[in-house]
């Protein structure tokens, strides 16, 4: 192995986690299948992705700005996209203000200013690996900020328009989870404003989750990370408490919103050699000897992804959510299961401006994928 290549203890290094946990499993290529897919057959039915207009995307907790582009991808519709990401994280958005960032002041920002979503956006507009017309990016705090000022221009404001006709809101329920009721009621009305301000007659929300089943990738990022569950198997009561899929489906349904459900599973994979050397990963002072064994060292960050703590953090936490139980909890699953299942859902909600036809269909295209059973 690389001499460069060395282990720190004192940080959590998500690159390296995140990159060891994407190789290992068909979790991001499943949720972009299945998206794709959805869309499709919405547009061979004549909704959302018709006409010769730009469809309005919002991206919201857009991270990188990645994630929507393999969502998007395969997806062919001559009025191509415009996407208006948020998120909080100014190393993504490269703005600390609330005003836009995008194309027509692309040229004026210089690479140190820029955000990760605003460079990913613009590469997949340069190369059209997605019929991207325009993209917008912008910094605000989604779980304080009124997202239908946030996410609209001024005049669409004035108008009350609602143009949005895909709204992405991925892998960021997380952070709703345990935390105080208001944090909790501002999600519900959150969903609400989309669903009422946003969304255009045929425009639906596409949630993606992970789903705290037993023993799964989200049930040890629950306990590793957010330490909201007492083990990895969770009680019925903590699932419908603490289960992201769980929260919006019961958000839907004090909401009076229809949600159509598309759970699905995939594999988390480890080496061979994570049974030998888990004494070693127990143990930061000797994490040298996972240099000389690619496949243990990628072993490691990919479980480290379930924890996103530092190791001198686990290491120095004695009680069940510090890292030898974290250990023990991953070499159990992987030599009972041969790996660990990323059990996720992705949640289809149309808006309260929906026709009752248009929501026949879509519940029929749902539950057409879920019973084409195409994830791998």
């Amino acid at each position: 192995m690389e001499s460069s290549k060395k282990i720190r203890t004192d940080i959590f290094e998500y690159d390296k986690a995140y990159s060891a946990f994407k190789m290992s499993t068909t979790q991001n290529s499943n949720g972009a299948l299945l998206s794709q897919t959805l869309l499709n057959k919405l547009k061979d039915t004549g909704y959302i992705c018709n006409g010769d207009k730009p469809v309005i995307v919002a991206d919201i907790c857009c991270g990188a700005g990645d994630t929507i582009i393999t969502f998007l991808e395969n997806v062919k519709y001559q009025g191509g996209f415009e996407i208006r990401g948020v998120d909080a994280n100014p190393e993504y958005t490269g703005y600390h203000g609330t005003e836009m960032v995008g194309p027509a002041i692309y040229n004026q920002l210089s690479s140190d200013k820029r955000g990760i979503a605003d460079i990913n956006y613009s590469k997949a507009k340069e190369s059209q690996i997605i019929p991207l017309k325009t993209y917008q990016v912008r910094h605000a705090d989604v779980l304080k900020a009124d997202l239908s000022n946030v996410l609209r221009t001024q005049a669409e404001i004035d108008n009350n328009a609602a143009p949005f006709r895909l709204v992405y809101f991925s892998h960021c329920v997380y952070y709703f989870i345990g935390i105080d009721d208001n944090i909790r009621e501002h999600f519900v009305n959150l969903i609400d404003k989309i669903c009422t301000e946003l969304l255009a007659e045929d425009g639906i929300i596409i949630l993606l989750h992970g789903s705290f089943q037993p023993n799964s990738f989200a049930s040890m990022e629950s306990k590793f990370s957010f330490n909201k569950l007492k083990d990895v198997i969770p009680t019925p009561e903590e699932y419908n408490e603490l289960s992201p899929d769980c929260i919006i489906r019961n958000a839907c349904k004090k909401l009076g919103l229809s949600c159509f459900e598309i759970p699905h599973t995939s594999p988390v994979n480890f080496s061979k050699y994570l049974p030998e050397y888990a004494d070693v990963m127990k143990d930061p002072s000797r994490y040298d000897e996972l240099l000389s064994n690619e496949e243990a060292y990628q072993d490691f960050y990919r479980m480290l992804f379930a924890a996103h703590r530092s190791p001198d953090d686990l290491y120095q936490d004695k009680s069940s959510s510090g890292l030898a139980n974290l250990v023990d909890k991953t070499v159990s699953i992987v030599k009972a299961d041969g790996c660990i299942l990323s059990h996720a859902n992705m949640q289809v909600v149309p808006g309260r401006k929906a026709s009752n036809e248009f929501k026949q269909k879509l519940e029929a295209i749902v539950k057409d994928i879920v019973n084409s059973k195409i994830t791998k």
